[in-house]
Formats: structure tokens, sequence, C-alpha cells
């Protein structure tokens, strides 16, 4: 990547000049995925579960056309507060440098940066997938695409409740994307605790996860691994509870005609009306525990 295209702070740029175990952010959920001042809590809450563990924090974004890669907390409220913020994919990323427009990193577009600087780990809440009706809109995230060609370590909590979980796990198998748990022996539900898909492998233990991690490194994989990880199961909601109210959400977008990006943003919004703020709260919880989880393999990676 172009030096000129990107400002790198002080702390990361050290960190990878040292080799220093760092791990990568999205800014989209502060920008697109959480309201404020919610976001700002849940973006320095996930900056100082990474920190605690010994380990540098990265979030990623754009700001007037150049990327940064470790945003401050002054760089992190303006992405809060800011409505002009574009969300950016791989798709449109040239396009917002290009015109010198602030943009908040997708997970498919963070994992691009982070591995193109050798950052090893990223975490957020949920990736995106295949959406529902994909059979007829042929909608599948991006993001599934830059897993399969980038190699890095992300912790998740599977893919966002709202998607189609069956397809987007079929399909990350068909991309040759692991699926690995920790402590966890299917698939997360995201807002939910887990789905009926299993893992492709349950770890237990941190070490012994990581020289898995090392052993994938080895063979000089390719692909991203996917490591679900999951929030305690009396912290999560009822999986019958979100599928109604992703039903009654998906009939209030057909009426309203929404189509293409606007449908996921409307559907969590009034998903959390329905849920009367609950899902935002499991959101949040799931975002700061999966950046924990990234810190502690990161550390734990870079020491072994």
């Amino acid at each position: 990547m172009d030096k000129s295209l990107i400002n790198i702070s002080n702390e990361v740029k050290l960190g990878l000049k040292n080799k220093k175990p760092i791990v990568a952010l999205e800014s989209t959920l502060i920008s697109h995925g959480l309201p404020y001042p919610e976001n700002v809590k849940v973006a320095k809450s996930s900056i100082n579960a990474v920190k605690n563990n010994g380990v540098i924090p990265a979030t990623i974004g754009i700001i007037n056309g150049k990327i940064k890669v470790g945003l401050n907390e002054d760089e992190i409220i303006f992405f809060a507060k800011n409505k002009n913020i574009h969300k950016v994919t791989m798709n449109n990323l040239a396009l917002t440098i290009n015109n010198r427009n602030n943009g908040a990193t997708t997970v498919g577009s963070t994992i691009n940066i982070a591995a193109k600087l050798g950052i090893k780990f990223f975490a957020t809440g949920g990736i995106g997938g295949v959406h529902l009706n994909s059979e007829k809109t042929m909608d599948i995230s991006s993001d599934l695409y830059e897993l399969s060609k980038n190699n890095i370590f992300v912790v998740c909590s599977g893919a966002k409740s709202i998607l189609d979980i069956n397809k987007t796990y079929e399909k990350l198998e068909s991309l040759g994307i692991p699926r690995i748990g920790y402590k966890i022996n299917y698939m997360p539900g995201f807002w939910y605790y887990e789905t009926n898909n299993e893992v492709d492998n349950n770890f237990e233990r941190i070490k012994d996860l990581v020289k898995y991690l090392k052993t994938t490194e080895k063979l000089n994989n390719k692909t991203s691994i996917l490591l679900f990880n999951q929030i305690k199961e009396k912290e999560t909601i009822n999986k019958i509870k979100i599928n109604k109210w992703i039903k009654l959400s998906l009939k209030k977008a057909e009426k309203l005609n929404l189509k293409g990006k606007k449908i996921s943003p409307f559907l969590i919004s009034e998903i959390n009306k329905l849920s009367k703020n609950k899902t935002l709260d499991v959101n949040m919880r799931l975002i700061i525990n999966n950046a924990n989880l990234a810190g502690k393999l990161a550390y734990n990676y870079f020491i072994s």
C-alpha cells in the first residue's frame, strides 16, 4: 500500500516496527452500527479491553481521504457524531480516498487494510453474510470474500442475526474459511446464544487455540480464521423472540420498499425498538467481550 494514502498513529507505528501484538478494530460500528453516545462508550471500552491485555489497539477509519490506523479519542467522537460518514467497503474505498471523504471501514475493508500492514488480529461484533432472500436479490456481504482473501484472525460472535445464518455457514465452508469455536460448540447467533451449526473445532483453552493459529501460519494459510466467541447464555436473547422481531421488521421494510444498503440498518434499528433496547445491550456486550478475547489471543500468540 502506498504510504501517501495512510496515516498510522505513533503507537501503532512503533508496534509494527517492533513486532508487538496489535488488534485491529473497525469504525463502521461507531458511525453506523450503534447510536450516540453508546458508540463512543463501546469504542473506548473495546480499546481499553485490548490495552488491558498488554496489546496495542488500532481502530481504522478514513479521514479527509486518508486511511487512519489508530484513531484517537477526538477522531472516535468525530465518527460517532458526524452524520456524513461514508460506509466503506472495498468497492468504494478508492473513491472515498480519491474524493477526500470521511469513511468508516466495514469488517471487510478493515481486515484488508490490517492484513496489508501485517496486523494479525481483528475483533468485531458480528460479520456480514448471506442475506435473507439472497436467491432473489443475490445480496451477499463482501465481508465473506475479504475473509477468503486475507490472512487474519477474526474474533466475532457469528454473523448478524438478521442474515440467513445457515447459508452464511455453508458459504464460509465453500470459501475455505475455518469456523473455530472458543468455549462454544456451535456457531453463535449474535443476539441469541447459538445456532444449530457446529463449529469445525471447539477450543476450551487459550494456549490450545494459539497453538492451532500457529499451525495455520506454518501452512501459509491464505484465508482468515473465524474465531467464534459468545457472551454468557443468560446475557443473550431467546432465539424465538429474535426471529419473531426479525419477521415483523422485514414486513415493515417490505411495505416501505427498502432495498440494498438501507435494509440492514433499518432492521437493526427496528428490532432494537421491539426489544426495548435489549439487542443494543447485547451488541455492546459482545463487541467488548470479543475485543478482550482478541487481546488475550494476540498477547499469547506473540509471546509463544
